[in-house]
């Protein structure tokens, strides 16, 4: 047999045994995060974080669902939907794969339970929402402040976002010092009063834009800058655009109180 011939079959081949293992991957997947949620629900969950790994294999997906609160009651009842399916058409319209971003708003109920797409590495762990209070802040949060973290809340989109101690009071990337932009309780009305967001223009971060004016840019669920452009806020929301992928941009339209 031809050799050219030859190397072709083995790649096919190669390139098959490849797909199949993809996919036994993300059907073990589903079910290791179908089996979190039954036993949470034995249990009395009632919130689960997604955790995505941030690195450069990261989807934009999984990149703007890292760190999202998702009631129990809406993974629930997607679990049940995959778990009722009755062939693999319909099991596909119970958790529907995406590619692009996800923002703010309420998730349709075939998404939210990962994988979220072909090797998708997305997992959901089960979570209990409490308040700190910080300086005079209410933060809303899974898990108390380490000790290198200022700011850890959910904000108006749903999403646990963390402001390292060493983005606030080092320099960094910024011109100045983080903490002398912005006092730590207008970071959080920010958070609570995001109105439109956008894929940042330049990478794969994720910019926002407040009620109270303010410009915040997302790294995942890490918050890597969060400040005032100007004090006209018509000219602070053309910063925004001009920083953004604007056309692809999303309106936050529901509040918090919805999600908690």
């Amino acid at each position: 047999m031809d050799f050219t011939i030859l190397n072709l079959i083995n790649m096919m081949l190669s390139a098959n045994t490849s797909y199949f293992e993809g996919v036994s991957d993300h059907i073990i997947s589903q079910m290791q995060n179908v089996s979190v949620i039954n036993e949470g629900a034995k249990n009395g969950v009632k919130h689960y974080k997604v955790v995505a790994r941030i690195d450069g294999r990261t989807s934009e997906c999984c990149r703007s669902m890292n760190g999202r609160i998702i009631p129990a009651s809406h993974l629930e009842a997607q679990s049940q939907n995959i778990q009722n399916a009755k062939n693999i058409a319909q099991k596909k319209a119970a958790a529907i794969w995406r590619n692009g971003a996800f923002y703010g708003k309420i998730l349709p109920k075939d998404f939210g339970l990962p994988p979220y797409h072909f090797r998708c590495r997305t997992e959901v762990v089960p979570v209990w929402i409490d308040e700190e209070v910080i300086d005079g802040v209410a933060m809303k949060n899974t898990s108390p402040l380490s000790k290198d973290e200022v700011i850890k809340h959910i904000d108006k989109t749903g999403v646990e976002r963390v402001l390292s101690k060493d983005n606030y009071f080092g320099s960094g990337n910024h011109s100045r010092p983080l903490h002398k932009k912005a006092p730590k309780s207008d970071i959080v009305r920010a958070l609570n009063s995001i109105n439109t967001v956008a894929k940042n223009a330049k990478n794969d971060y994720i910019n926002a834009f407040s009620d109270n004016g303010y410009f915040i840019v997302f790294n995942g669920d890490e918050i890597v800058t969060c400040f005032k452009p100007n004090e006209s806020k018509k000219k602070s929301f053309d910063y925004f655009k001009n920083a953004s992928k604007y056309d692809k941009k999303e309106v936050i339209k529901w509040k918090i109180a919805n999600l908690l």
